[in-house]
């Protein structure tokens, strides 16, 4: 599960791990399930907000469990990307009661935020005035 929070927005998606083929060595990625915060009716700036996060974790946690997917589900993994409100959201949804059933074949935590070391230069602080 690939959580990224932006400050504009919150998007989860459920991925299954590659298959190792021999035919094929290049990595397919099959992804059952891509939602955002857009998806669930959030509009414009709401989409960045913390119960925008929230109930698109809920609503997730809920179709994993419709579709069927739960009899499939053996360990998840959860990847964090980025510091908008959506991720603390999605994490306190994964330890509530919404997530009762996903938490405990939850395998490992990690964070992959994309942190910039030096690089280029940032733009200049505009002046309003």
């Amino acid at each position: 599960m690939h959580i990224y929070a932006t400050k504009h927005n919150t998007h989860i998606t459920l991925t299954q791990p590659p298959k190792k083929d021999p035919a094929n060595p290049g990595k397919q990625i099959d992804v059952l399930m891509s939602l955002s915060a857009g998806n669930i009716g959030f509009k414009k700036a709401g989409r960045g907000s913390y119960d925008a996060g929230y109930q698109l974790a809920a609503f997730v946690l809920k179709q994993i469990q419709e579709r069927g997917l739960m009899r499939d589900l053996h360990s998840l993994e959860v990847v964090l990307r980025g510091f908008g409100k959506g991720r603390e959201a999605v994490t306190k949804a994964l330890l509530g009661s919404e997530g009762y059933l996903v938490r405990n074949k939850i395998s490992s935590v990690k964070d992959a935020t994309r942190l910039k070391f030096g690089g280029s230069r940032s733009p200049k602080p505009r002046r309003l005035g």
